[in-house]
This record gives structure tokens, C-alpha cells and sequence, in this order.
């Protein structure tokens, strides 16, 4: 009894707050846009007719269009088609141009494709929000692996793309042979995350605010677009990112319909309190590579290792900074762990034929038992590498020493026992 009064009332608090909250953005979003129209921020706006080169460079790859069920989707190929395929699924607000920095060095062993989803870049862009939940656009992604020929792939996403990568893994397992995730915990530790803590919901507020009709879109478009100078701020700070590639952003977010899509994304995103109540999920079966920032007020380091719980199989990177910008910000040294990731069971595959006729004549142990032997050291390794994660926040002082000593001890082991392909 005292546990239904307990969810009860953290029910109804919560929805008093959001509601507060929805309240206090619509009245303080209102007088802020009648600000900025006196001010004449709507006319500031640069006009921009054409493309910047860096989004027709032939290095990043073709651009083509393929019509679905319901929808007319956007892509850049690059590679052979005859090799393994690779789906890379962005963020929001975003668009196929966040991999510039992969696509080249993934096609020359992939068959890439970077795709812009639906309402963002230069697909369709469905006016309802109601058309953009996690199950469509897992539906999308499904349909487009079909039109390509494929029965399989691998994805790579990164933000809220990330979030359609779990859904597909936990419904679609056969379709996605690895899965490599951008700052992008299991939606189940994220909502117990968000629900931990009552500021959580404070430092979450700009969702509320994305929830109002119109106010957001034509807060975007402010003072030139100058919301995509804050969100680019991280790369910008670190020069990681030019001039054009962010007159690539304005470009592409130019016009308030623009944002709709991308907008519509972000407000599938539940902050209720049902979210932490849901049951718990299938663990994953699919191999998964989890690259994420150890600086991030809002999901931190601890939510990637708790994720770890829900998977059969998975390696954890973590990289400096907030993360949702590792794959620019650290591109050459996740370029090579994306790599490595992707290819580490070929190498095994091979290396396997190559000395199959020698160890059954040389009385070695049996395959059988070899591979028995290798799933429990590569499972103690896994919950070494998970335990030291959880560790490293209390010895913050001394985190990078002790990591690289743990880490470089930890990959010599993989390599001596050939455990690569148990992650």
C-alpha cells in the first residue's frame, strides 16, 4: 500500500512539474520571440541559394533518393556495393553530413550508406509529429536495408539515431550483424537515469519546451540560425569543425520547415514517469561497440556501464568531452575503433582457416572447447573492463593514468587469446 501511495504521488508531482514547466517556456518563449521581432533578429537572417561545396564533395560519396512505403528518404552511398553493408543514422537536429569525417575511411572495406531521415536534410519531412515515433522510423531503416538487396547490416548512429539502433536490435536481431552507438546508452537505463533525481528534469527542460507548437521552429531561426552556433560550440571551441561546414548546417536548417523534422524527432522523447516503471528488458543479443563522453551532466559516463547489463556482448569506449560529437571531434581515433570493431570476426574467420588443418593433427584441444574456453575469459574480461568503469568516478584524480594501464593490459589479453569476437 505504502508503495502505490509512493507512485502515486511521485506521479502526480511530477506531472504538476511538468506542467509548470510547460507554462513557464510557453510565457517566457513568447516574450522572447516578440523581443527578437522588435529587435529585428527575424531579418538578420544570411540568404543562402546555394549549397556549400563541402555537401557536393565527390570523396564523401553519391547522392541518391529511394521511395518506401510511405516516405522518399535521402542517402549518400560510398564504396562497393559487393561489400558488407554499413547504415549510419544520425542524430537531431542533424543530417547525413555528421559522418563526413567516417564515410571515407569506412568505404574502402564497406558498402556505406549515410541516411538522412525522415524530416531531416533532403527527405520527405511528414507534417505530424505523431509520424516520426521510434517504430517508424525502425520501419524506415528496415524497408531501406530491403531496397538495397540486403538481408544484414551493420549500424553505426549516433544521438537519437542511437535510440532507433536499440529498437532495431531488440526487434529485428537477425537484420543487424553489429551495432556501433554515439553517446547513446539503452533507452531503459536512460529513462531510470532520468527518474533518479528530480533536477534531472530541470537539466531536460529545453524538451519541454520542444513540446509547444511553432515557438521552437521560429526560435531556431533567430539572429541567423545562431542555434546551431551553441550546439556546434564544443567543435567550434576545439576548431574541430570550419566555417563551411557550419554554413552546411545553416544551409540545410535555413527554412522553418526545416526544423519541423528535426524538432519532431526530439519530442518523441518521453520525459514522463512511466518511462521507469516499464519491464525490463531482453538482454541484446547483437554485438555492440558504445562510444561515450565521460563529461556529460546529462547522461553520464555510469549510464554506458549500466547499459552493459542489458547486452550479451558489447565494448565501451570512453572518449573526453560530452560525446554527442566524438565521432568529429575524435574522428581519427574512432575511425580506427569503428574499424577494428567491424572487421575484428573476419580477421578471426580467416585466421581460423588458416590453422584449422594444423590443430587437428597437432592433438591441441578441440574447437569445442577452445571457443568454451575463450567465452568465460572474454566474459571475466568484459566484467573487469565494466567493474574498472564503474571505479573510475571515484578516482577521478588519477582516471587517465590508471585507465591506459588497464585498458593497454586488457587489449594485450585480447589479443593473446584471440577474444576480440566475443565484443
Amino acid at each position: 500500500m505504502t508503495s502505490l501511495f509512493t507512485k502515486f504521488t511521485f506521479l502526480m508531482y511530477t506531472v504538476c512539474l511538468q506542467t509548470t514547466i510547460y507554462i513557464v517556456c510557453g510565457v517566457l518563449s513568447t516574450i522572447y520571440l516578440l523581443f527578437a521581432w522588435f529587435k529585428g533578429y527575424f531579418h538578420k537572417a544570411k540568404e543562402r541559394d546555394i549549397p556549400p561545396s563541402c555537401l557536393r564533395d565527390p570523396a564523401l560519396g553519391w547522392h541518391r533518393f529511394v521511395k518506401l512505403k510511405s516516405v522518399k528518404l535521402h542517402y549518400v552511398e560510398a564504396g562497393d556495393s559487393d561489400n558488407p553493408l554499413v547504415i549510419m543514422i544520425h542524430g537531431a537536429p542533424d543530417f547525413w553530413f555528421t559522418w563526413r569525417k567516417q564515410i571515407p575511411s569506412l568505404a574502402s572495406n564497406y558498402w556505406v550508406v549515410a541516411v538522412d531521415l525522415r524530416g531531416c536534410g533532403d527527405s520527405d519531412i511528414p507534417r505530424m509529429r505523431t509520424q516520426y515515433t521510434v517504430d517508424i522510423i525502425a520501419e524506415d531503416i528496415v524497408h531501406l536495408i530491403g531496397s538495397l538487396g540486403r538481408e544484414h547490416a551493420h549500424l553505426v548512429c549516433a544521438g537519437v539515431g542511437g535510440q532507433v539502433g536499440w529498437h532495431l536490435v531488440q526487434r529485428y536481431p537477425d537484420l543487424v550483424s553489429k551495432m556501433v552507438l554515439v553517446h547513446s546508452p539503452h533507452p531503459y537505463i536512460v529513462h531510470q537515469h532520468i527518474h533518479s533525481l528530480w533536477k534531472n528534469y530541470l537539466k531536460l527542460w529545453y524538451l519541454f519546451f520542444l513540446q509547444l507548437p511553432l515557438l521552437p521552429e521560429y526560435a531556431a531561426l533567430l539572429n541567423d540560425s545562431d542555434v546551431i552556433d551553441r550546439i556546434l560550440k564544443p567543435l567550434i571551441r576545439t576548431k574541430a569543425v570550419s566555417e563551411q561546414e557550419i554554413e552546411a548546417y545553416k544551409f540545410t536548417f535555413s527554412r522553418r520547415e526545416d526544423w519541423t523534422g528535426a524538432l519532431h524527432h526530439l519530442r518523441q522523447i518521453r520525459v514522463s514517469a512511466g518511462g521507469a516503471d516499464e519491464g525490463t528488458p531482453e538482454v541484446v543479443t547483437v554485438p555492440i561497440l558504445l562510444i561515450m563522453g565521460d563529461a556529460d551532466p546529462i547522461l553520464p559516463l555510469d549510464t554506458a556501464y549500466r547499459s552493459a547489463e542489458y547486452v550479451e556482448r558489447i565494448r565501451i569506449k570512453p572518449v573526453g568531452g560530452p560525446g554527442y560529437h566524438a565521432h568529429v571531434s575524435h574522428a581519427e581515433q574512432l575511425n580506427r575503433d569503428i574499424d577494428d570493431f567491424l572487421t575484428v570476426r573476419r580477421r578471426q574467420e580467416v585466421a581460423a582457416s588458416s590453422s584449422s588443418s594444423s590443430s587437428s593433427h597437432d592433438g591441441s584441444e578441440s574447437p569445442s572447447s577452445s571457443s568454451f574456453s575463450r567465452s568465460v575469459l572474454g566474459a571475466g574480461l568484459s566484467a573487469v573492463t565494466s567493474t574498472y568503469g564503474r571505479l573510475s568516478g571515484a578516482i577521478e584524480t588519477t582516471r587517465g593514468n590508471v585507465y591506459g594501464i588497464v585498458h593497454s593490459s586488457l587489449k594485450t589479453a585480447e589479443q593473446t587469446l584471440q577474444l576480440d569476437h566475443l565484443y
